[in-house]
Parts: structure tokens; C-alpha cells; sequence
């Protein structure tokens, strides 16, 4: 959590840390600016001091609501250093230089934010030629902002419940939207007699979240039949509701402007479900609450993959551990963090797992995958552990494979 960035600091040997770049899917700079709503910013924090925001003289009183003690450009001549240089990116340049000499910026500095991949690597390495006394430095695997946002303090754990619980009313209100529907030869149709289809479904749903005060980045994941088989599949507008077959609704909208993530998945059956993906589901469930009742504070999160797999390929279904490369099966990992990023660690897959600890908000989403078969079933759940190890799910939406529907 935030609280522990200067311990991480000291870790890593950083002196300081820059974050820097447009506001729009810039974590660290939402993170550190405490979610003021700005175009773009930056952030110099000294180990041991207040961050402090630098940001255009346009965006001063939306920088005010960080929190943080606010600079502008202007207050650093950035306008005489363009009109000098002739060039943004070298004004910029010697903005930094300025920057660092008020702020006695000095030793270890690490970066972190947004921007596209070549001019970064040209700021920085001009910036460790023109700054010879400092070391120009950053992190690519396990970064310090990685770090801190696998557990979460009071504030954050209460935006993650508000959006949490505006989710599950979405995911409740379209729900109903479907049983609303009257069903003519094995198919929801509206009132015109037409199909009820995907894009119908996804079209009243964005207007649940705008209601809800939530965003979807990106696409929800709302799957019928067969391209439920594929974990990612966002499913086909035109294909109509059809009796009998499963769908896969993955739900993970955002706070509406940018902030915390909800993540949540349940399979349906209109009507009635076959017998085949009604087994597969019971399997899919008893992994899901082995799971939930398994979960305890320092264990590894890559054992609890390890609990899925063994139940898995007892019921006799393929894995990523059994089977390698496989697109049947249990083809996934069993979770992940969540935050201002929808996936992040800790990560519950054999490739990369970490101990779990009070404060992570976690997913929970074993699925099988039969896409040849016509089928694909995902539960999800998302959770956080209190300061007892206690885990919470912040996803009460019933769990029922069967909707009655006509």
C-alpha cells in the first residue's frame, strides 16, 4: 500500500522516484496523485518526503484535490524554455534539470508513468548525460508500484467495495432485463418478435453502468454457446439468446474517469441446462469453494492453482499443467490482483505466485473450456483478505446456473 513506498525506496536503493505522463491509464500517476482528475502531471517524491505534483497552470485547482503540495510549469518559465529551445522535448529536458535542482533532487532516481516507448528511451537517456551526478534509473519486472498495490489500505478498500457493489446491481439489473424477455421456439425475442441478442444485452448493460457511475475499458465478456469455449471471448452481437445454452458473462467495469477495478463472472443457461454443462459446472463450483475455504495469510498463491489442477484432472479434464498448451480444459490460471489494474499480482499460476497477506483483493475464477462441445463455464468472485486472514467475497451475486425464463 502507499504507506510503503518509502520502505520500498529503501530497498531498492532509490533517492527518488519521477512519474510522469497523461493522466489516461497511467496507474502509478493516478496512484500518487490520489485520483485527481488531470490530463497529465508529475511527481517527484524524495525518500523520506512528501510527493510533490507539477502540473499545467490550466489544471491547478483539479491538482488541489490530490492532496499534495502543487507546483505549475509556468512557475519553472517552461513557456521561455520552448520559446529558447524551440522544441517541447527539449524544454522539457531542461525543465527536469530545473526541477531537480529546486526540489535538490540527487543520487538514485527511478522513473515510472506513460509515455510512448522511443521517446522515453531518449528523455532518459539524455536526462543520465545531461545530470551526470544523478543515476537515471527504472524497473521492468516486480517495480516498486507493483509492489505496493498488492495490498490496500482503508481508502482504497472502500472505493473497491463501492464499485464492487455498483457492479454486482449492474450484473443484477441485466439479468432481469433478460427475464423480461418471452421466449418463442427456443429463443428470447422482444417485443417486435425479433431475437433478443449479445449486442441487445451489451447495449442495455452500458446504460446500467452509466446509471452506476462506471466504464468499461474494455469490452464485457458476454458469451454464447460455443465461443464461451474461448476464455476471452467477448461473444457475437448478432447471436441471439437461445435456450439451453451457456453463457458466459464476465463482468469488469472501472470507477467512471479512471480508479478501481471489479471483476466478476457467472454462467448461465436460459431455461434449462444440459446435462453435460451442468456437470461440468458442479465441477467447476467444487473447485471454486475448495478454494475459498483453503485460503490462508503466507500460504503461496501459486498452491492453490496447484488445488485446482489436482481436482481438475481428477474429474478426468486437461490442464495447463497436465497438458501444456491445451485450449480444452482448465486452460488458466486460477486468479489475480486487482486495483487500479485489472490484473496484477499476486498471480495464481505456477509461472509466478507470491504469499498471500491482510489486504490483498484478489480473484477467484476456475473455468472449464469445451468450445467443440459447445460450451465453456467461468465463476468469479472477487475477494480481499482482512487483518485477521480472513477472506471476504465482494461478490454476493447468486451463483445459480439456471435462469427461468418465458
Amino acid at each position: 500500500m502507499k504507506s510503503d513506498i518509502d520502505r520500498l525506496m529503501i530497498e531498492r536503493g532509490f533517492d527518488a522516484i519521477v512519474v510522469s505522463g497523461n493522466s489516461l491509464h497511467n496507474y502509478p500517476l493516478f496512484y500518487m496523485t490520489n485520483g485527481a482528475p488531470l490530463t497529465s502531471g508529475l511527481v517527484i517524491k524524495k525518500r523520506g518526503g512528501s510527493p510533490v505534483l507539477i502540473c499545467n497552470p490550466m489544471e491547478r485547482e483539479e491538482a488541489l484535490k490530490s492532496g499534495l503540495e502543487v507546483h505549475t510549469w509556468s512557475d519553472f518559465d517552461l513557456t521561455a524554455l520552448i520559446k529558447e529551445t524551440g522544441s517541447y522535448f527539449e524544454a522539457n529536458l531542461k525543465l527536469y534539470e530545473r526541477l531537480f535542482e529546486h526540489f535538490g533532487i540527487s543520487g538514485t532516481v527511478s522513473f515510472y508513468g506513460k509515455s510512448d516507448p522511443g521517446e522515453a528511451f531518449v528523455r532518459l537517456a539524455r536526462l543520465n548525460a545531461m545530470l551526470p551526478d544523478i543515476e537515471i534509473t527504472g524497473e521492468v519486472e516486480g517495480s516498486l508500484f507493483d509492489e505496493a498495490y498488492t495490498t490496500k489500505d482503508a481508502d482504497e478498500l472502500r472505493q473497491i467495495k463501492s464499485v464492487a457493489e455498483r457492479t454486482n446491481k449492474a450484473m443484477a439489473d441485466v439479468i432481469e432485463f433478460i427475464k423480461g424477455h418471452d421466449v418463442k421456439d427456443e429463443t428470447l425475442v422482444k417485443a417486435d418478435g425479433s431475437p433478443l441478442t449479445v449486442g441487445d444485452v451489451k447495449r442495455y448493460l452500458r446504460t446500467r453502468l452509466i446509471d452506476y457511475d462506471l466504464e468499461e475499458p474494455e469490452a464485457t465478456i458476454f458469451a454464447i454457446g460455443r465461443d464461451g469455449g474461448f476464455p476471452h471471448s467477448r461473444g457475437e452481437a448478432d447471436d441471439p439468446l437461445m435456450l439451453g445454452k451457456s453463457i458466459v458473462f464476465d463482468l469488469f467495469p472501472r470507477q467512471a474517469g479512471g480508479g478501481y477495478f471489479h471483476d466478476m463472472t457467472r454462467t448461465y443457461c436460459l431455461g434449462y441446462a444440459p446435462d453435460g454443462v451442468k456437470k461440468a459446472y458442479d465441477e467447476v463450483m467444487g473447485v471454486f469453494y475448495a478454494v475459498m475455504e483453503a485460503f490462508s495469510p503466507g500460504e503461496e498463491s501459486s498452491g492453490y492453482q496447484t488445488v485446482a489442477c489436482d481436482m481438475f484432472e481428477q474429474a478426468g479434464h486437461p490442464t495447463a499443467r497436465s497438458t501444456p498448451g491445451t485450449t480444452d480444459g482448465y486452460v488458466h490460471s486460477l486468479g489475480h490482483g486487482i486495483g487500479l489494474e485489472l490484473h496484477s499480482d499476486p498471480r495464481f499460476s505456477f509461472i509466478k505466485g507470491q504469499p498471500l497477506e491482510p489486504g490483498m483483493v484478489i480473484t477467484v475464477e476456475p473455468g472449464l473450456y469445451y468450445p467443440d462441445r459447445g460450451f465453456g463455464i467461468r465463476v468469479e468472485d472477487t475477494v480481499y483478505m482482512d487483518a485477521s486472514g480472513e477472506i471476504h467475497s465482494l461478490t454476493p451475486m447468486p451463483k445459480d446456473l439456471v435462469i427461468a425464463v418465458g
